[in-house]
């Protein structure tokens, strides 16, 4: 009679869970993808916040900013409310890397409030040849597989290209994707992080 009854009880309790609203569900999500985040662990790949219309037809001197698409005002605000958010919740960055551009330079430094470890690696720009390109993924793939060895959470500053054909997510300019590294090589995209804040992913 006890173990039936036990049973009758769990049986309601998941019925509730299923009947609590979407909203409720999503919050209890949220909470629980910050939990994760302030304990660390995390890759967080951020794209470059918006830009200016500037043609970029050729790679020149990367630590000339003069010839690149570099972020106008809109950029510059975007970058530095994505990194506020991050630090509202009270969620570290122990690691902090751009591609060589400025543009990515600059949004890591607006968001952060230091200047990042420059990473060759995540380097993209449409005269890479095909063969760059796919070795480029294949590294940044290893990369979001591995959990960070410094305790709290990795940032990558990058380019959207790469991101999408590592992880099949396109990010527009100033978002970022929450990766949660499995440790084994693989990976998993569980949430975004734009102006409005952070968002999980089912």
């Amino acid at each position: 009679m006890r173990f039936c009854f036990a049973l009758a009880l769990l049986a309601g309790v998941g019925a509730v869970h299923a009947q609590q609203p979407p909203e409720i569900l999503k919050s209890e999500a949220h909470t629980a993808l910050l939990a994760e985040l302030r304990q660390g662990g995390f890759v967080i790949y951020l794209r470059h916040a918006v830009t200016a219309a500037t043609p970029e037809p050729a790679v020149g001197d990367l630590a000339d900013c003069s010839w690149q698409r570099n972020l106008n005002d809109a950029g510059r605000r975007q970058a530095a409310t994505v990194g506020a958010r991050l630090k509202e919740q009270g969620i570290a960055v122990a690691a902090l890397e751009a591609s060589p551009f400025c543009r990515t330079r600059q949004t890591a430094e607006l968001a952060f409030g230091r200047e990042p470890a420059i990473n060759v690696e995540l380097l993209y720009h449409v005269t890479q040849t095909a063969e760059q390109v796919a070795a480029a993924n294949a590294r940044l793939k290893a990369r979001l597989g591995e959990r960070p060895t410094a305790g709290g959470n990795l940032v990558l500053v990058g380019h959207s290209p790469t991101m999408k054909d590592a992880s099949a997510v396109e990010l527009p300019e100033g978002e970022a994707a929450i990766v949660k590294p499995n440790g084994d090589g693989t990976f998993r995209v569980v949430g975004r992080l734009t102006e409005a804040g952070i968002t999980p992913l089912p």
